[in-house]
């Protein structure tokens, strides 16, 4: 398991069965579980976390991780702020990626977003812009491999110091801060907080949890089961005994073809 603490790969496993109260209570009990008034004030607390423990420890590798793309980006700005803040940043060289139009500077936190083998790249590897121009980038990953390649030939970049859930599956860092909001579940929650090897703080605004209870039923929640819950209101006479031997990607096509007939 990634975690070098007993106390967290205990938690990594509640987390793999579904006990994802019991997580959490363990990251509380350590202070890693942040509530803020609003998900903007959570948003500010975890960059400046985030900033603080980019300072404390500067060799340590981290990565911010909430759900939505539009997030992602909020977060990237701000931690660019601060790192142009930091003057840890060198020239801002704006370039046109998959993404869009965007601006890199030497020192920038870096993710590579499709797995290129002649580059020695996966969809997710993580590093730090070492040289950047208008038509190439080197970048210095996380492995410390020097990657040098030009835009023309490869484009699918973006800043690297948040990512979505989603991309983060695969990922192993030393520590992350993670933004809960309420597009998140149960699988997502297992793979936001088992990232890391040393350490994982959480935060969320009150606007979206008002209650710790609201927050651990969001985390828990298992859309496979809620889809399936579906389908029983859509159809109660259908028992599992008929279903028992239906897949679930059956399932689905069935429940689809119920809410949107041909």
């Amino acid at each position: 398991r990634r975690q070098r603490e007993d106390w967290q790969r205990d938690a990594t496993r509640d987390l793999a069965t579904g006990k994802i109260g019991a997580a959490i209570g363990a990251y509380e009990a350590q202070g890693m579980v942040h509530q803020a008034a609003s998900r903007d004030e959570a948003r500010s607390d975890l960059v400046a976390r985030w900033d603080r423990d980019r300072q404390a420890e500067p060799r340590a590798s981290r990565i911010i991780l909430t759900h939505t793309n539009d997030e992602v980006r909020a977060l990237n700005q701000a931690a660019r702020e601060r790192m142009r803040a930091a003057a840890a940043l060198g020239d801002e060289v704006q370039v046109g990626v998959e993404r869009g139009a965007r601006n890199f500077a030497s020192g920038d936190r870096f993710m590579f977003l499709r797995n290129e083998r002649g580059l020695g790249v996966k969809n997710g590897t993580l590093g730090v812009i070492e040289e950047v121009t208008t038509q190439s980038m080197t970048v210095q990953t996380d492995d410390g491999r020097s990657v040098s390649f030009d835009l023309k030939d490869y484009a699918h970049i973006d800043h690297g110091y948040a990512a979505t859930i989603h991309k983060a599956q695969g990922m192993t860092v030393d520590r992350t801060h993670v933004l809960a909001t309420p597009g998140m579940d149960v699988h997502g929650s297992y793979v936001a907080l088992t990232r890391h090897r040393d350490g994982m703080d959480m935060h969320y605004g009150s606007d979206d949890f008002a209650t710790r209870e609201r927050l651990l039923r969001t985390l828990s929640r298992d859309r496979a089961k809620d889809m399936v819950s579906d389908y029983d209101q859509i159809d109660p006479a259908q028992t599992f005994a008929e279903r028992r031997g239906i897949t679930f990607r059956q399932r689905v096509a069935e429940i689809v073809r119920r809410i949107l007939p041909e």
